[in-house]
């Protein structure tokens, strides 16, 4: 493999690798469901001949792109901290921690906002919009030491480099200094691809532990309402508010997990609505009053049942109604 394919493939496996979602609060809880009746219908449907993955040479002719970009009209005049980066070739700092100490908050937030706006300029599907928000997502989510991986960054850092030195970089000499660039410092680039490679399988294994802990905590945890009189209660719902009451209790009965009915009182109701509710959801204004009325339904058919203790739904009910 040619040295700079090194590069665009590593940046490529970057943008490939799965990452944890950051909380999105119900939304994310309503696209998760959405997920899981899709997988259910794809899983019922005839199988496909799966199709040929993309050849290596396809993603470095996609990726080889993405240098080009520091040559489009809206970042064209996008340049490092000249003086600074003056004042660290004169002490003789290693290339590798010139263009580390050069990628500041304020650069980075002026790059990202030049993509955005290449973004915008272009076809949604076009290259340059597709790299343009890959880059994006990259430097939004991620660390410094994989902005290395990232051949834009190198070739604004390298365009920067050669206006100091009063020479220009143009899109016909780009690739030899990236190549250039590559060979400088390839040990170096080789140690943070086997850090990501080394960071991935942890993550991988760090994540089966995880979901090895949350089957044994479900298996162990008893449910707070028997599922009789959970189905009971859900058949009684109206149709139109029935998948919206459904969401808010599993967050309730299944993410929070109560302990059972006799032990509810006036402070677990509390903690969940004012404490758990706001910090592990996320909810807009709609979501918590959402959340209110369901919990305020599902109580007074408890107390119907005779289920829920005798002096809960009185001050749950006030406080629910938000009185």
């Amino acid at each position: 493999m040619r040295a700079a394919s090194k590069l665009l493939l590593l940046f490529y496996k970057f943008m490939a690798k799965k990452t944890k979602p950051k909380k999105s609060g119900m939304l994310k809880r309503r696209q998760q469901k959405r997920q899981k009746k899709m997988l259910r219908r794809r899983l019922a449907m005839p199988k496909r001949v799966p199709q040929q993955p993309a050849s290596t040479e396809q993603l470095e002719q996609l990726l080889s792109t993405l240098p080009t970009l520091a040559f489009e009209p809206e970042l064209t005049d996008l340049n490092m901290n000249k003086s600074e980066f003056k004042a660290l070739l004169d002490s003789d700092t290693r290339e590798v921690d010139i263009f580390m100490k050069l990628l500041t908050e304020d650069f980075i937030a002026d790059l990202s906002q030049r993509l955005a706006q290449l973004e915008e300029t272009n076809p949604e599907k076009s290259i340059k919009s597709v790299l343009s928000k890959a880059t994006r997502h990259q430097i939004e989510n991620s660390d410094k030491i994989s902005y290395l991986s990232n051949p834009l960054l190198i070739a604004i850092f390298l365009k920067t480099h050669a206006s100091i030195e009063g020479l220009k970089l143009d899109l016909g000499s780009m690739p030899k200094a990236m190549e250039e660039f590559d060979q400088r410092n390839h040990k170096f680039i080789q140690e943070i691809t086997d850090k990501i490679e080394d960071s991935g399988k942890q993550e991988l294994v760090t994540n089966t532990e995880e979901e090895l802990f949350a089957d044994e905590d479900n298996e162990e945890r008893i449910p707070a309402i028997e599922e009789s009189v959970y189905k009971k209660f859900i058949k009684l719902v109206s149709t139109e508010k029935q998948e919206k009451v459904e969401e808010d209790l599993d967050v309730f009965l299944v993410d929070f997990q109560p302990p059972p009915i006799a032990e509810w009182d006036m402070r677990l109701v509390k903690r969940f609505l004012s404490k758990w509710f706001i910090e592990n959801a996320n909810p807009l204004e709609e979501d918590i009053d959402s959340m209110r009325e369901s919990l305020l339904t599902l109580f007074q058919f408890l107390a119907e049942e005779k289920l829920l203790p005798e002096t809960l739904l009185d001050p749950a009910k006030k406080y629910l109604q938000n009185e």
